[in-house]
């Protein structure tokens, strides 16, 4: 059997076990304490990063609606300017055709007023050749009327004569 004191020393050397556990104990708690405390305050980082995070993305998304408005209001100016631009090219088309085909037109006007202004002057040459060549004929057959004409007026003044 144990004696007093041996048990008073198994007891004081459970006690002093059991103080050092306590100790290792408090320490271990003061050390968690501490950890939890260091995690809280990361936490309380994390939070305050993701808060701001989130208030930088709903930034980043307003700003991104805004230019994604901004590129389909300049994507539809941009449609607009090519329908423009097309329209531009077709007229321009059309002139330059038009253009093409007054020109041809002119040049047409200019061979035909030639034209008649040749065949004008050959019809007011072959009058001029047909009177050139009938002169002596007219001036025989003046001179003839003009006999006549005098005949006739002798004529006429014998009848009148021979009535009276």
């Amino acid at each position: 059997m144990m004696t007093r004191r041996a048990l008073a020393r198994q007891e004081q050397s459970k006690l002093q076990l059991a103080l050092k556990e306590l100790k290792a104990s408090k320490e271990l708690c003061t050390q968690l304490n501490n950890e939890r405390d260091e995690n809280e305050k990361e936490l309380l980082d994390v939070l305050g990063n993701n808060n701001r995070l989130k208030l930088e993305l709903s930034d980043l998304h307003i700003k991104y609606v805004d230019i994604v408005e901004e590129r389909d209001r300049l994507q539809l100016l941009v449609n607009r300017f090519d329908e423009c631009r097309a329209e531009y090219e077709e007229a321009l088309s059309q002139i330059t055709t038009l253009q093409r085909e007054l020109s041809d037109a002119h040049h047409q006007i200019t061979e035909l007023e030639d034209a008649a202004h040749n065949t004008t002057a050959i019809h007011t040459q072959s009058l001029y050749e047909e009177l050139v060549d009938r002169a002596p004929q007219l001036v025989t057959a003046a001179a003839d009327m003009s006999t006549a004409n005098t005949n006739f007026s002798n004529l006429l003044i014998v009848k009148s004569h021979i009535y009276t």
